[in-house]
């Protein structure tokens, strides 16, 4: 897909496919209806995403397919994947080539607010956290450049409409956003549908749909962590960007 001129918006910057339809595929779609520039950069292909772990080329292929699938879904206006970095993987390539190569990522695309992962990459995934403290690094070294994003949020998922408690980082637990997605719910929903190549997409897709057919509100819950929002935080501000 190929991304417009215009700078700004919102990126997720994140290790997968599907991570974005997992995390914060409904900010991402409220941003898009916004009239904002969404942008996504995937540090992996996915080929480690089969049933017992070992990389196959053929679903490396599938993923991607279904990574543009979900962008679609979403309304993204530009994905993409690094090269050289092998799923489940990151974490053993030189950590200044990736932290290089999201910054470049970013300073030409210039978006106002970035999300990533935090501390603990939601699941522990080494990849997730690697991705997401290259992320923060990258944006300290465009910092002081002064072309830096305004705001970077990592995914505090305490609102997983499927009832999943994760081993959070105290960043991941404290989310200071809570963004009301039920709007753009059943699009986060089709997204997720796409990466029917995941064997634990059909879960977190159930119980999604489940609370859409309820009508319960839904939320995505995220972390500013830079700049700092300075405890305590009562009340959760509603919007990213």
């Amino acid at each position: 897909m190929s991304y417009p001129i215009a700078p700004g918006g919102l990126a997720a910057v994140l290790a997968h496919p599907d991570d974005e339809s997992f995390g914060c595929a409904g900010a991402l779609a409220l941003a898009h209806d916004a009239g904002r520039t969404t942008r996504l950069l995937v540090a992996t292909r996915g080929e480690a995403g089969t049933s017992d772990g070992s990389p196959d080329p053929a679903i490396a292929g599938q993923r991607e397919a279904e990574l543009i699938c979900a962008a679609r879904a979403i309304g993204l206006d530009e994905v993409s994947l690094l090269d050289g970095y092998p799923d489940g993987g990151v974490a053993d390539q030189p950590f200044d080539r990736l932290v290089d190569d999201i910054a470049a990522w970013l300073a030409d695309r210039r978006p106002a607010a970035v999300i990533t992962f935090g501390p603990h990459g939601v699941t522990g995934h080494p990849d997730h956290i690697v991705v997401g403290n290259a992320t923060r690094w990258a944006v300290e070294r465009l910092s002081d450049l002064g072309i830096a994003p305004n705001a970077v949020y990592v995914i505090s998922p305490v609102f997983d409409p499927a009832g999943n408690r994760y081993d959070l980082s105290a960043e991941e637990q404290a989310a200071t956003h809570r963004i009301a997605i039920t709007s753009v719910a059943t699009r986060k929903a089709d997204a997720l549908a796409c990466h029917e190549s995941q064997s634990d997409v059909a879960e977190e897709l159930a119980a999604l749909r489940s609370a859409i057919d309820s009508g319960a509100p839904i939320h995505e819950g995220y972390h500013r962590v830079r700049p700092i929002v300075p405890a305590p935080h009562p009340d959760f501000d509603a919007v990213l960007i």
